[in-house]
């Protein structure tokens, strides 16, 4: 009978620590990581709509949308969902920074010139690592 209880206790144990872990540490760094791979889709489609414009029309008003959605989604993957210790982690050991990227990313869609918008994608892949 002691057996049995130990084991309870102890699998108790191993999934509610397993479950702390993949909620708050596994879960949300993969949506940040998913929120990346989502930019980096993004700026390749961009570029290649930038390199094909030769007048230099910038940012159209649907991809400034789309900017502002990024924006938003990298400022909350990044205060809302991210432990503190991969903040750290990110600004320290990896040199990420995505609050600057996210404030790039708002000022990418108010610009109308191509040349300052490939600027601003090589700062804000820059600034993630992409």
């Amino acid at each position: 009978m002691n057996n049995i209880i130990l084991g309870c206790i102890i699998g108790f144990i191993i999934g509610t620590t397993s479950y702390i872990i993949l909620r708050f540490w596994i879960l949300p760094i993969h949506r940040y990581q998913k929120v990346k791979k989502d930019i980096r889709h993004f700026f390749n489609q961009f570029e290649i709509l930038i390199s094909d414009d030769i007048g230099g029309s910038g940012v159209l008003v649907e991809q400034a949308a789309v900017c502002r959605k990024h924006a938003a989604a990298l400022t909350d993957a990044y205060y809302d969902d991210l432990p503190q210790w991969y903040r750290m982690v990110l600004a320290h050991k990896l040199k990420e920074f995505p609050v600057e990227a996210s404030r790039d990313f708002l000022t990418l869609s108010n610009t109308r010139a191509a040349d300052h918008a490939r600027n601003r994608v090589k700062k804000i892949r820059q600034y993630l690592r992409i």
